[in-house]
């Protein structure tokens, strides 16, 4: 298809890639013999080298590429993309190259893009100023650009437990709020005049700040909850602060009511509903007449109450939750309170030429970054899983507890401790059922190959050199982690290992009655006198060499990964489908297991 897309939001920024989602104006089908049109009013774009120019809102982009439905997961308990698009109202996805998409003048002017380079200006400054970890540190806490972003200090927060600190949420706009308080004084004190005047003070800074981060779920839902608290203290009322969780939600759900499938929004007012029903009964619960232990104590309490209801949702999506999340907490927190006010100071400073602080700004963050590199280490490695059931019992738990402990309600306790042996009993069996299965799986993969041999909770991986480790947890880590995976070993196709059930030799897999040769560079063929039950094309040199063995080998299933090259690929699916040999494409068909 080509059209004219107009850029709504940057999705993400590899420098060699772009994802960008856009509103279609004409985009249609360039065959003149049967013409057809998109009806779908937004698309992601995936352009490849878009230029070292960036991307605002309101771009104009002449393009013309593949257009297909967004896909639904390749790999078994795989992050769901096409759920992820779905919430922010998108179907369908456009690849387009080089050369196939140009800039278009006279982009469309609106107050996104208006914020979107203001937020790209400051991220510049603060490259300019400190060094590179600091800065994408910086970017992502306080505007919330983690685009360029490295997978080593976004991993650091995740397995330190702090992660909520490089999304921008509540906490940060709790932070602006109180900075706005200092500053501006109680939005509820006063005559009419002053509050009216203080509020649209307060509304104004809130609302661009809104902007400059991108106006994500967690933002707009505590910005919108700020604004109604500010507008009641203003006017003299009383608002309960659910009904202004509720109205947050309704205003967000209706504008896009796809939007609760977002895993953000639903963290974002799960941690909210956390706070809101355990942090004030925990902090009167232990009293401390130091005032320092005092303060600790309630951001602990904050803390361990935002953890309570998102602890289901965390193990199901991402399969751990850090122990070290309190200790990270109290360490994150004052920091990020240090880093806003920081960079915000800085900046401001820097308007009058005064820089001499970015120094030590940079060397309190670079120390900061050390501690949580530190605090990730400290958590044990976790590969677990969370089924449905088991998580419904979880969340329910939280729920009578609640009631329990907020509204007094006696059988609160004793159902959440059924549901409690319940759910480890269902843990149990569930380990048990996945224990007493062995499978042999290849993953959809396009940097190269990956095997799992997994048995009784252990995990044997045969890859190549080309697959990295991060790309094999995409692949792999949520497979491994519903079968209950204790230990991985990482094997290479040269690589040899014998077990009870199967044995590996390269490139020879035996897996109980069956046998898988890898078709790879080496001149090595399979040994005649054991039958080849499944052939794995790794890569493919030597055409002609594949189709003799073929001919005489009709019965071998061919397994066909995603990396395969496209043009020795088509040739073999043409020779395969010509002479009946049965094929598995995992481009097309997802990944391939087999089993005893």
């Amino acid at each position: 298809m080509q059209g004219v897309l107009i850029v709504t939001e940057v999705l993400k920024d590899k420098g060699t890639s772009v994802s960008l989602r856009c509103r279609q104006l004409n985009l249609s089908s360039v065959e003149k013999g049967n013409p057809t049109s998109l009806k779908d009013k937004f698309i992601v774009a995936q352009l490849k080298e878009p230029g070292p120019e960036p991307f605002f809102p309101g771009d104009r982009i002449q393009v013309e590429g593949l257009v297909s439905a967004v896909k639904g997961p390749v790999n078994p308990h795989a992050f769901d993309v096409r759920t992820y698009y779905q919430s922010i109202g998108i179907r369908h996805q456009l690849n387009g190259k080089a050369g196939q998409f140009t800039r278009l003048h006279d982009p469309v002017k609106s107050l996104l893009r208006l914020t979107a380079k203001w937020q790209f200006t400051l991220c510049s400054v603060i490259s300019q100023h400190t060094s590179i970890e600091v800065a994408q540190l910086t970017n992502a806490l306080v505007w919330g650009q983690r685009t360029d972003m490295d997978e080593d200090i976004r991993q650091a927060f995740a397995d330190s437990g702090a992660m909520h600190v490089l999304s921008v949420s509540g906490m940060h706009m709790a932070i602006i709020y109180s900075m706005l308080y200092l500053v501006l004084g109680a939005p509820g004190s006063g005559s009419y005049a002053r509050r009216m005047a203080r509020l649209g003070m307060y509304a104004m800074a809130i609302i661009l700040y809104m902007g400059l981060t991108g106006a994500c779920p967690a933002v707009v839902r505590s910005g919108l909850m700020i604004l109604l608290y500010l507008l009641g203290k203003a006017m003299g009322w009383n608002t309960p602060i659910w009904n202004l969780l509720g109205f947050a939600a309704f205003v967000m759900l209706w504008i896009n009511p796809f939007v609760w499938k977002n895993i953000g929004f639903q963290l974002s007012f799960l941690a909210m509903a956390g706070i809101l029903l355990y942090a004030k009964p925990m902090i009167r619960y232990y009293a401390f007449k130091n005032k320092i232990l005092h303060i600790t104590w309630e951001v602990t309490a904050v803390s361990m109450a935002a953890q309570v209801f998102i602890l289901p949702l965390l193990l199901h999506h991402f399969h751990q939750f850090p122990l070290t999340f309190i200790a990270s907490s109290l360490v994150a927190m004052p920091a990020s309170y240090v880093i806003i006010f920081g960079t915000l100071a800085n900046t401001c400073l820097g308007f009058l030429n005064w820089e001499w602080l970015w120094h030590w700004y940079d060397t309190l963050c670079h120390y900061f970054l050390l501690i949580m590199k530190w605090m990730a280490t400290l958590n044990p490695e976790m590969n677990y899983a969370l089924p449905v059931l088991p998580g419904l019992m979880l969340s329910g738990i939280t729920i009578f507890f609640s009631l329990a402990l907020v509204y007094h309600w006696k059988p609160g306790k004793p159902l959440a401790y059924i549901l409690g042996v319940a759910t480890l009993v269902t843990l149990g069996c569930h380990r048990s059922a996945q224990w007493q299965t062995d499978e042999l799986i290849i993953y959809h993969q396009y940097q190269g190959l990956l095997a799992d041999i997994i048995s009784r909770g252990q995990c044997v991986a045969i890859r190549d050199s080309n697959v990295t480790e991060r790309s094999i947890d995409f692949a792999a880590r949520g497979h491994r982690c519903f079968r209950d995976v204790k230990h991985t070993k990482l094997l290479y196709k040269n690589e040899m290992f014998i077990s009870h059930d199967w044995q590996f030799k390269p490139f020879e897999l035996q897996f109980y009655n069956s046998s898988i040769w890898i078709w790879g560079d080496s001149i090595a063929l399979p040994d005649q006198l054991h039958s080849v039950t499944h052939l794995v094309i790794d890569s493919c040199p030597d055409l002609n060499k594949l189709k003799e063995y073929l001919c005489s080998n009709i019965n071998v299933i061919v397994i066909l990964p995603a990396h395969l090259k496209w043009n020795p690929k088509k040739s073999i699916i043409r020779f395969l489908n010509e002479n009946d040999i049965s094929m598995w494409d995992i481009s097309e068909q997802g990944y391939y297991k087999l089993s005893p």
